[in-house]
């Protein structure tokens, strides 16, 4: 069972609950449940606060050292920018593993997972301003309605 999943149990939270505690949309809870995306820091301490309220500030139970293991993986995310917050929930980590400037725009493509890679285009001149190169670690943000699909000719 996901640490996510075993603190909602053990506290008798329903998704929506927790949801609602952590000040995010039910679906979130579904999708730290089912390991696709990761809490923010806010959310963490919340999840933190839950931990310490249901075994203590040093986890008295192995699924509550998990979940506190889990929550401290190291993860890239903007929200660790101090007052930011994003509506986009589908955040995909990952490292940059191709970088093409253009005079224009740039290409670049993420590997979010082994083989499994994402590419974005964006200006030039957006690239070099967050500084992007390969092997630096990098978050696509997708909004539903900002999606181009293409496929190979």
């Amino acid at each position: 069972m996901n640490p996510i999943a075993h603190l909602r149990s053990r506290l008798g939270l329903t998704q929506p609950r927790l949801a609602r505690l952590a000040g995010v949309h039910p679906m979130t809870v579904s999708k730290w449940e089912r390991g696709v995306l990761k809490p923010n820091p806010p959310q963490r301490a919340v999840l933190n606060a839950l931990i310490a309220a249901a075994g203590g500030r040093a986890p008295a139970s192995p699924e509550a050292e998990e979940l506190a293991a889990w929550l401290n993986q190291a993860y890239i995310d903007v929200s660790e920018v101090k007052g930011m917050k994003l509506s986009a929930s589908n955040q995909l980590r990952g490292k940059i593993v191709e970088l093409l400037l253009g005079p224009v725009s740039a290409r670049i493509v993420l590997e979010i997972a082994p083989r499994v890679r994402i590419t974005s285009v964006i200006t030039s001149e957006s690239a070099r301003r967050l500084g992007l190169k390969v092997g630096r670690k990098a978050l696509a943000i997708i909004k539903a309605t900002e999606v181009i699909v293409g496929v190979d000719a």
